[in-house]
């Protein structure tokens, strides 16, 4: 499963957010064989995911991803049967909070980042209903991971209510202070929001905690230039120019040891 997060970004980069999303729906079937071989107690103790789960199989449960061609079509009427399906979709992915208590930690963790893997791709296509279904997905998971607060002030942003967005992105931060990418964001939407100083300070915790990052230097480089500093801003931008040219697409860290 690690090796597919992997492919999926490597297809979001050189071959687009539709590809990649094809990788989506193939990890949810994967976790979804995982999650009913575990209900039988397949999963050794010793395996990736940990123990099995020991509840019942839910029949309701079956995931798939939303179908966003039906949301492109100028008809109001396939708008509407769009939303139904979306609707009916998530009544039958609902799953009681007594069953996420029960199951091993990592395979529910897994499941949160392929919904939230899957909203970023339909936001890169500004199909935003369907990155709402899958955020709303992986919120039912964990409603106060740092990760969800960040998909979701991706989308407030996306749908331009910029003050939500800005205090989504500070609750996400609460939760993982060292969240460089979460602090990258926050900064960009204070300057947005006029205030440009304190957008500088939270840029600069963002190169300090992490020198390498890129898009932080970027980020940077623009408040200043907004604020009338073009030397300062030009060495930011040269830095987040050298530091792009040898930026992985995913940190090495993540690739698995087994490898």
């Amino acid at each position: 499963m690690p090796l597919m997060f992997t492919k999926v970004k490597l297809e979001q980069v050189f071959k687009g957010p539709e590809e990649a999303l094809v990788t989506c729906r193939q990890m949810l079937r994967l976790w979804q064989t995982l999650y009913n071989f575990s209900q039988l107690g397949g999963l050794e103790k010793d395996g990736s995911f940990g123990e099995g789960l020991t509840m019942k199989k839910q029949s309701g449960m079956h995931l798939t991803l939303p179908d966003a061609h039906d949301a492109d079509s100028s008809s109001r009427r396939a708008s509407s049967i769009a939303a139904s399906r979306l609707e009916e979709a998530m009544s039958e992915l609902t799953m009681p909070t007594s069953v996420l208590k029960q199951g091993p930690m990592q395979l529910w963790t897994t499941l949160e980042q392929i919904w939230l893997q899957a909203a970023e791709l339909f936001m890169e296509q500004w199909h935003l209903k369907e990155a709402a279904f899958c955020i709303q997905e992986a919120a039912g998971l964990f409603p106060t991971s740092h990760s969800v607060l960040y998909m979701r002030g991706r989308l407030a942003e996306g749908k331009g209510s910029l003050e939500e967005a800005k205090q989504l992105y500070k609750e996400a931060l609460t939760v993982n202070p060292d969240g460089v990418t979460i602090m990258h964001r926050l900064g960009l939407m204070l300057s947005r929001l006029g205030h440009k100083s304190l957008a500088q300070k939270v840029l600069r915790d963002a190169v300090e905690r992490q020198s390498t990052c890129h898009e932080a230097w970027q980020g940077l480089g623009e408040v200043l230039q907004a604020q009338g500093q073009p030397a300062a801003a030009v060495d930011c931008f040269l830095t987040a120019l050298e530091l792009e040219a040898s930026s992985p697409v995913l940190p090495f860290s993540i690739i698995p040891r087994e490898l």
